[in-house]
Parts: structure tokens; sequence; C-alpha cells
């Protein structure tokens, strides 16, 4: 997969990638640990292919209100079965999603407490199901994952820019990471860049 936002550059029009005598495919998107990545960095692809797949499993919410078991129930298994397929790895890729990429993921658990409490808005469902926005629970989830990043036994803390420290220069300023300046809005959708921005 070949990344350029250059306008000067055709990805098209460079040279193949050979190994021996083989070519190597080059790809626009490809999946990697369950996580679609694409040639242009957004997410669109990845959120496209967890709706779709949380969305053949809707049918088992159905088939449980059919059958009469209690709401709780019905519930506890779209916490077991379908949110998890929405939330997969969503640190990696929760700072990059748009608002718009992020109501599609939110319209499969509208959906879900739709058809098990039919006469309820969604956020009556949420308080009388227990559950949080899917957006929320994805920022909780970035939280976390940068809270233990900044242990300095976790594998990426060698990533966090430090700010440098200048022991002749007071500042009020405690917070001990600088963030990078980029040339594009591109750049802060990364975990850490996101983080830092919003100072967690």
């Amino acid at each position: 997969m070949s990344f350029s936002f250059s306008r000067r550059v055709v990805i098209e029009e460079l040279a193949p990638l050979t190994a021996g005598t083989d070519t190597i495919e080059r790809v626009t998107e490809f999946k990697i640990l369950g996580v679609i990545l694409s040639c242009d960095l957004s997410w669109k692809k990845h959120v496209e292919y967890i709706v779709a797949k949380a969305n053949k499993r809707l049918y088992v919410i159905c088939q449980l209100v059919r059958c009469g078991f209690a709401h709780q129930d019905i519930v506890s298994v779209y916490c077991a079965v379908i949110r998890p397929v929405l939330e997969y790895a969503s640190p990696a890729w929760h700072c990059g999603l748009t608002g718009g990429l992020s109501d599609e993921i939110e319209r499969i658990q509208k959906r879900c407490l739709r058809i098990v409490f039919p006469y309820l808005s969604y956020s009556d469902s949420l308080a009388v199901s227990g559950l949080q926005r899917l957006s929320d629970r994805r920022e909780a989830a970035v939280v976390r994952t940068f809270n233990d990043i900044k242990k300095p036994s976790h594998l990426l803390h060698s990533l966090l820019p430090i700010k440098p420290c200048n022991p002749g220069s007071a500042t009020r300023d405690t917070y001990p990471y600088r963030l990078k300046i980029g040339k594009t809005a591109r750049s802060s959708c990364s975990l850490i860049t996101y983080c830092i921005r919003k100072r967690l």
C-alpha cells in the first residue's frame, strides 16, 4: 500500500515493488488484525465493514424479542454479540472518525434498542437499559489506553513527545508532553496527538 498526499505524486505511476522475480501487488486497502486500513488514511471502509457485520447480527435480537425474552437478557446478548464488533480496537481508529462515521456506528445501537424498547426514545432506552452512547465508550477507551501508554513499562511509552526541561525558564504549565505541529489536520487524528491536544 502506498501513501502520498502530494499533488506532485501519482501513486498509479510509481514503479511497482518486486521481491526477487515476483511483483508485489499494490492495494488501496487491507485488513490487519481485524482492522481495515485505507491508503487515504480514512476509516470509512472499516466503519462500513463493522456496520455491515453488526447489522447481520441484529437478527438475533429480533428473534429474542419475538420469543419473549426479558429486556435485560436481550441487552446482555447485544453487549456480548454485537457491541464488541463495533468497538474492536476502537482506540486505534476513534480519533480519526468524522461525525458522520461516528453516527453510522451509533445508528446500530439505536436500531437494536428500538427493537427492544419500541416505544422509548434513544435517550430513554439508554437510561432503562443502563447502556452508554458508543461514542462515549470509545472516548473512555482512548483515555484508558493513553493512561496505560504513560506508564514507563508500556511498549509505546517511548513514542510520547516529552516536553524538554529548561531549568532557566519558569512556567505554570506542568503538562509533561508537547504537541507536535503538523502541516495538516490529518496529523491530529493519531491516538497520542489527539490525547495531548485534549491534555489528557
